[in-house]
């Protein structure tokens, strides 16, 4: 792949580096490219920025928590200027989902219905600033009040995957925001143009006088340049969302330096089907999960637990709801579901579905592939279910469309099989009972089990995020997260010294 092509339909922007304040172009490039996934051309190379740029934007970082310039704002400041940068993000929102359809392959559909995250989690950012989510009072043993204030470590980096960036990305620099952080970002290398927009708006809102310049910076690059980030000291906290390989890197550098890290590192999500359950309602689940994302998130499906004896009944259905999935362009907004985001990736769980095959199992994959001739280099891979296979070489993440069954004849047994991959991000089971589907569910050992429901969108929008097992570190949610980018200082007159009353 040696010249750009535009994606019909999706002007990608350059890729920018934010340093101060100002929009730089970046000096180098990786010799990979960020490719079309619905057709295989290329579109353009993959920037990375130099080693120059990232310690600038470290030093500049630094020096601006050092001043105190954001930090010593008032909360209602602080809010005031979140809620500037979502007035700049919202009418940027249909660009940015095109670009992460056009890049990532998930579809026009979902890009969109998630684009809201990208300016609502800065007004949720500045709702809980002004409800007090950083401050405290209590009553003090001399009758002044015991100060409680919570206060941004300092630097915060935020490490972004591909499967939906500019939204998750939002989440982690509002919240950083608000612990009072300065922020630099490293979109994701293969889709980066949404995430970078933030570091944009913050500009053009700093440009405005509504945030000290730079407070959003953006740099970019790959494991080279993330490694950098995380590995500086003046780097004071990490929030990093991806595979768990590179979450355990992250994690060692961290722990190193004894600096805070937040970690959401993917699942294996089981969908528990009771005996009692509604046919229809198990399918339905089952192919949402199977093709939200394209099968390419966290907390898609990864085992299906179905009761032995209506085994037959619940794939036969599955089966046919499949065969009727669109999958098509990305940009297409009758496609549910789009093409795998490069062609490594695709070639990857091309290979699980052999090893599964090759281990005793049977494949199905009803879905019919985009039979249009200029989609024929496209990364396309259809829903895939895979059964027979021993359970103890089902416990991996494969972070696609694919998913294995296996069958129960007690709950018992469903439960074993559901606990039983080290995961614990999201599980899902689905009962007509709902009493007794809550009663399983409790017993599931995930951080997030829903009940009859296979949105991507949360149970409550104030309950958190956890991730169990190997799937993390430190919940995320709308207040964990703000509170994990900063320490409390409890500061009160104790009044024990020559019996001062203060």
């Amino acid at each position: 792949m040696t010249t750009e092509a535009t994606l019909p339909g999706a002007d990608l922007p350059p890729q920018l580096d934010h340093l101060a304040g100002a929009a730089v172009e970046p000096t180098e490039r990786r010799g990979v490219w960020i490719e079309d996934p619905n057709t295989g051309a290329a579109l353009q190379e993959q920037a990375r920025s130099s080693a120059d740029a990232v310690e600038a934007a470290l030093d500049h970082a630094a020096r601006l928590h050092e001043a105190g310039t954001w930090r010593d704002l008032p909360a209602a400041e602080r809010a005031a200027a979140l809620s500037a940068v979502a007035d700049e993000l919202e009418p940027m929102v249909p660009e940015i989902a095109t670009w992460e359809a056009a890049t990532s392959g998930a579809t026009i559909g979902t890009t969109s219905m998630l684009g809201f995250i990208v300016h609502a989690a800065f007004r949720l950012a500045a709702q809980q600033l002004a409800e007090g989510v950083l401050s405290a009072r209590f009553d003090g043993p001399t009758g002044r009040p015991v100060e409680v204030e919570r206060t941004g470590w300092g630097p915060a980096v935020l490490l972004v995957p591909w499967n939906a960036p500019a939204p998750m990305a939002a989440h982690k620099a509002a919240s950083a925001l608000a612990a009072g952080c300065p922020v630099i970002l490293k979109p994701p290398e293969r889709v980066p143009h949404g995430t970078a927009a933030i570091g944009a708006a913050a500009d053009a809102v700093a440009a405005a006088g509504g945030l000290p310049a730079g407070l959003v910076q953006v740099v970019h690059g790959g494991p080279e340049v993330g490694g950098a980030l995380v590995s500086d000291p003046r780097c004071r906290a990490v929030s990093f969302t991806g595979g768990i390989e590179g979450g355990r890197a992250v994690a060692v550098r961290c722990a190193e330096q004894l600096k805070p890290v937040q970690l959401e590192l993917g699942g294996h999500a089981p969908l528990l089907v009771l005996p009692d359950a509604e046919v229809d309602h198990a399918a339905e689940a089952a192919v949402a999960l199977l093709t939200t994302l394209n099968g390419q998130w966290c907390r898609a499906l990864g085992r299906l637990l179905l009761p032995a004896d209506r085994a037959d009944e619940v794939l036969a259905a599955v089966t046919e709801r499949l065969s009727g999935v669109r999958l098509g362009h990305s940009l297409d907004p009758t496609s549910l579901m789009g093409p795998i985001v490069h062609r490594d990736h695709l070639e990857l769980l091309r290979g699980r579905v052999d090893e599964l095959v090759a281990a005793g199992g049977t494949a199905v994959s009803p879905t019919p592939l985009p039979d249009a001739a200029e989609l024929a280099g496209g990364n396309w891979l259809a829903p895939t279910l895979v059964g027979g296979v021993d359970p103890s070489l089902t416990t991996g993440e494969i972070f696609g469309p694919v998913a294995s069954v296996h069958t129960y004849g007690t709950v018992e047994e469903a439960l074993a099989l559901a606990n039983g991959t080290g995961y614990g991000l999201e599980a899902y089971v689905v009962g007509t009972d709902e009493d007794a589907a809550m009663e399983v569910a409790r017993r599931v050992v995930a951080g997030g089990v829903k009940v009859n429901g296979a949105s991507p969108i949360s149970l409550h929008l104030m309950a958190p995020r956890p991730a169990w097992g190997i799937s993390g570190l430190h919940d995320e949610g709308t207040v964990e997260t703000i509170e994990f980018f900063g320490g409390n200082r409890v500061v009160g007159v104790e009044g024990s010294l020559g019996g001062g009353t203060g």
